[in-house]
């Protein structure tokens, strides 16, 4: 068999991606031997990250042929599996593969010797740097330090302890951040929201013996409320504006050790209250082991980070990758307010949406709060 494989005939197992950092999965564990005969739908493969682990199925019937070792770290989108209605077509398709990625050697740059020992002194990679013309010089490392920074800028500066180089996990949080902050034009509004309606509905979901909290009233009041502001679940990518179709928002959660998750509670516009409260336990839970699964994660339109310490009036969040507006919301705190009975203390909490200003701006998100708000204080279905 040669040439181009009908999509029929064969299928590709890809390293997934289950959460925005992931630069890489770990195969675990293989659920199918090696040639073995799969079914649609059939779990054939474990895979892990940091964050989470998921089963991975077949998505056609055939002949499974493994690409890679159990135990093998493996890049996002990088080949797991060739899945063929035979077992030929199977190999050709992992010898089409291969021979598609045969990797080339990158020559050395052109750099005069100047600015060798400058990349030198500096710990610069020339492939990193810029030239101005066929041949890198003096100048353009001196430009590329001016822009990136050297490796060795801090060396040697008495008010600083090494303490060790940034995590894997660091390093791509860096980076998702940085990625965010370029795709948008990124500004905040504060909103204070009136808590007197959560806490009735906490104060009555513990009567019926049930677990709720500001955050599930959070998330339920957002699946009223963002349908009507079609703008905060829309993205700019690649030039054009796509909206995403379900309301699937995710919420900050924070492990003993310190990493933050983001599970998803999906089409939180079609669940009552008590659904949503028993899916946020049961995320928040897995993320505090560290086990979400893959369809726990990615693919939100929204996110919601709360931070009840006390003290904490309000913080500005950035949105993740493909998102165009996160809310924050600080800790529960009491204003006194005037009323015909005489003066009484209202639960308040400040409400920050960071919201990209080339889709929204500030009156459309302060009009969203203010639907926030009154979603908040109505009775829940």
């Amino acid at each position: 068999m040669t040439g181009t494989i009908p999509d029929d005939d064969c299928w590709l197992l890809r390293a997934p991606r289950l959460n925005a950092n992931d630069d890489s999965v770990t195969l675990t564990r293989w659920l199918a031997a090696d040639r073995a005969t799969v079914a649609a739908g059939e779990p054939v493969a474990e895979i892990e990250t940091e964050k989470a682990t998921a089963e991975l199925c077949a998505e056609r019937d055939g002949t499974l042929l493994q690409a890679v070792a159990a135990g093998t770290k493996v890049p996002i989108g990088a080949p797991l599996a060739y899945v063929g209605a035979t077992l030929a077509a199977a190999e050709e398709l992992q010898r089409m593969q291969v021979q598609r990625h045969v990797p080339s050697e990158t020559p050395d740059p052109a750099a005069t010797a100047k600015a060798r020992a400058l990349a030198a002194t500096h710990g610069i990679d020339l492939a990193q740097v810029r030239a101005s013309g066929a041949t890198i010089k003096e100048r353009d490392i001196a430009r590329h330090v001016a822009e990136h920074g050297a490796t060795d800028a801090l060396d040697g500066d008495p008010r600083l302890v090494y303490v060790g180089e940034p995590s894997a996990r660091h390093l791509r949080v860096a980076r998702d951040l940085r990625e965010a902050a370029q795709a948008g034009v990124f500004t905040t509004l504060a909103y204070r929201l009136d808590l007197r309606g959560p806490e009735r509905m906490i104060a009555a979901e513990l009567a019926r013996g049930r677990a709720a909290s500001l955050l599930v009233g959070l998330l339920w009041a957002l699946g009223r409320t963002l349908p009507a502001f079609p703008d905060l679940l829309s993205v700019i990518a690649r030039g054009r504006i796509h909206r995403y179709r379900d309301l699937d928002v995710a919420f900050a959660a924070r492990s003993p050790a310190g990493d933050l998750h983001a599970p998803v509670v999906r089409q939180v516009d079609r669940l009552p209250l008590d659904a949503i409260a028993r899916e946020c336990a049961r995320l928040s839970k897995a993320a505090m082991r560290g086990k979400l699964a893959a369809k726990d994660v990615g693919g939100a339109c929204f996110t919601v980070s709360v931070i009840a310490t006390p003290q904490v009036e309000s913080f500005v969040a950035l949105p993740p990758p493909l998102q165009t507006a996160i809310l924050s919301v600080g800790a529960t705190r009491r204003e006194i307010e005037l009323t015909d009975a005489g003066p009484a203390a209202r639960p308040v909490a400040t409400a920050t949406v960071t919201y990209d200003h080339a889709l929204c701006d500030g009156v459309y998100v302060a009009e969203f709060c203010a639907a926030l708000d009154r979603a908040l204080n109505a009775e829940p279905a």
